[in-house]
């Protein structure tokens, strides 16, 4: 961007330099020429203008998203899920406007995103979640052994 500023300015420089040289000029056809040619200076730093003013309009709304991002991201808070060490982001109940409460995934969140995991299924004492953004699979809870209590026939006693 500093580069288009630098060579709009040098455009308005070169555009004032023609104009200036204009009055000494006596002859109609150099003066016509250099007319036409300080026309062409003043369109290209009028195109140089319009390209840093979108680029300043694209940048104002790449803050903008920055900013909302960054407002969405403080509504949650990084909590241990089931008080075994792992943990996610829950957003805060406090800033919810009306969600249900629900948990981020934590490898997105450090990306900038907010993927909410999606409950899988509950065992051997962990309840596994899905994040179907970077496609992790979390398990919070300690595992714990379940015992298989078989009947057996009869027959396998003898």
């Amino acid at each position: 961007m500093a580069a288009e500023i630098i060579a709009g300015l040098g455009a308005i420089k070169t555009a004032f330099d023609l104009a200036k040289g204009l009055k000494e000029i006596d002859d109609a056809t150099k003066r016509n020429a250099a007319v036409i040619e300080l026309q062409q200076v003043i369109l290209d730093a009028q195109q140089g203008q319009m390209a840093l003013l979108e680029q300043v309009s694209l940048l104002k709304e790449q803050i903008e998203a920055m900013r909302a991002n960054k407002d969405d991201l403080a509504r949650y808070e990084l909590v241990d899920v089931r008080g075994d060490g792992k943990v996610a982001y829950r957003l805060k109940t406090d800033l919810a406007n009306g969600e249900p409460s629900h948990l981020a995934c934590p490898v997105c969140f450090k990306k900038g995103e907010v993927s909410i995991l999606q409950f899988r299924l509950q065992s051997s004492g962990q309840d596994w979640y899905d994040c179907f953004s970077c496609k992790s699979t979390l398990k919070f809870g300690a595992r714990t052994q379940t015992q298989h209590n078989r009947i057996r026939p009869s027959h396998w006693m003898e």
